[in-house]
């Protein structure tokens, strides 16, 4: 298990351009070689090269884990044919029946549970709840819809936002079932999900971040 740093179109904010499963990866177009050679030694996932809704921002407009990947009903044509052809045997995908479409920042989830946001209709919830083979939590954090954002979890552990209080951080770690704890990335960005890109067996972070930061997403993410 090892950890990383790159950036990901020049920027540090991995999980705002690409996301991490426990068997595949999803980048944008005009990734370096060297970024992919690095997310791919680390992660040992299959990478797919994609936009979501004409968009660079993969991390911000969908999101999954190992089984189940969400994507926003404006996703194009052209995008969800390729996810089809190249994920389509080993994961679900599902076009969420919702006005919302930055689901990045609205759901975050592992293998073992989900929170997703309150913003999400009712039909939308319902949609999540009928997907995943676990319960789904619905509500919000520090008053912010964003609980992608304010949280980041692989099947090893999770990390949040610091100002979290204690009761919140213990029933974040029974959602999904890992220990939690706080932490911030790219020198004190308090939204984990942002900077870091990770599973089980490995974790990529931007190049901003500093050696307590990366000790402490080793400690919570990676360490036996």
């Amino acid at each position: 298990m090892d950890i990383a740093k790159t950036t990901v179109l020049g920027n540090s904010g991995l999980g705002v351009f690409a996301l991490a499963t426990e068997k595949y990866s999803v980048v944008p177009f005009g990734v370096k070689e060297q970024t992919k050679k690095i997310l791919i030694e680390t992660l040992q996932t299959e990478m797919i090269q994609t936009t979501i809704s004409n968009s660079v921002l993969v991390g911000t407009m969908a999101v999954g884990n190992s089984d189940t990947f969400f994507v926003p009903s404006n996703i194009g044509e052209k995008e969800l044919k390729t996810l089809n052809e190249l994920l389509g045997e080993k994961v679900e995908i599902v076009e969420l029946n919702s006005k919302l479409t930055a689901l990045g920042n609205l759901v975050v989830l592992n293998d073992k549970g989900a929170i997703i946001s309150d913003m999400f209709e009712k039909n939308a919830q319902k949609q999540i709840q009928d997907v995943l083979n676990f319960e789904v939590t619905v509500g919000n954090l520090l008053g912010s819809p964003l609980v992608g954002s304010i949280i980041m979890s692989t099947n090893r552990g999770a990390l949040v936002h610091p100002l979290l209080s204690e009761e919140e951080i213990k029933e974040i770690s029974l959602i999904f079932k890992v220990k939690t704890d706080v932490c911030t990335i790219n020198r004190g960005i308090p939204y984990p999900r942002v900077g870091i890109l990770a599973n089980s067996k490995g974790a990529v972070i931007g190049t901003d971040s500093t050696g307590p930061e990366s000790m402490r997403i080793f400690e919570i993410l990676l360490a036996p």
